[in-house]
Order: structure tokens, then C-alpha cells, then sequence
């Protein structure tokens, strides 16, 4: 459940950021999220919000903190050339980069 995803996400952020503590942060803040809830049941959202302050990770609505300078590793796991999903990143350039 919960553990795999954070793991996951965690996994592919890692190669791509210098500050490997905010990645634990960051699989942390989405465990934490979870738990709150009590478990990452179907319906369950996850959000990140990448500004200049770092991701911010709110579960079903609720923000639970901030892993502070990890947006650009974030960014580069749906858009650099090593992404998780080469459709959705086309997908983005085509409709919003236009």
C-alpha cells in the first residue's frame, strides 16, 4: 500500500536530486499523509505541489508539509529524457507548452 508507493516515487526522485535527506523527507511526508487517514484506500489522492519552496504533499485534500528543494528532481521524473511516462510528458508539452 502506502509503503510501496512512497517507495516508488521516492526511487525515481532520488537519482535526480543532490539533497537525499528531502527525499526522505518527502517519503516521510507521504507515509505520514497516509497514516493519518488511517490507510491509502481506493479514492485515496495524492498531491504534489512543486513552487519554489519544494513539493508539497497533501493527501485527500489535507497538507502535510513540504520536502523542501526537491521540485526540479520531482519535475524531471514526468519530463526529462529518463521519464516514468514518455506519453504523459508529450502529452503536457503538446497542451501546455504551446
Amino acid at each position: 500500500g502506502a509503503e510501496k508507493m512512497a517507495a516508488a516515487i521516492a526511487e525515481s526522485v532520488n537519482p535526480r536530486a543532490s539533497n537525499k535527506k528531502q527525499v526522505e523527507t518527502l517519503k516521510k511526508l507521504i507515509l505520514d499523509g497516509v497514516a493519518a487517514k488511517g490507510a491509502a484506500t481506493p479514492g485515496t489522492t495524492l498531491q504534489f505541489d512543486c513552487s519554489n519552496a519544494g513539493v508539497k504533499v497533501s493527501v485527500d485534500g489535507k497538507e502535510i508539509g513540504i520536502a523542501s528543494g526537491l521540485q526540479k528532481a520531482f519535475c524531471e521524473v514526468y519530463m526529462d529524457e529518463k521519464c516514468v511516462s514518455p506519453a504523459l510528458r508529450n502529452s503536457c508539452v503538446e497542451n501546455c507548452c504551446s
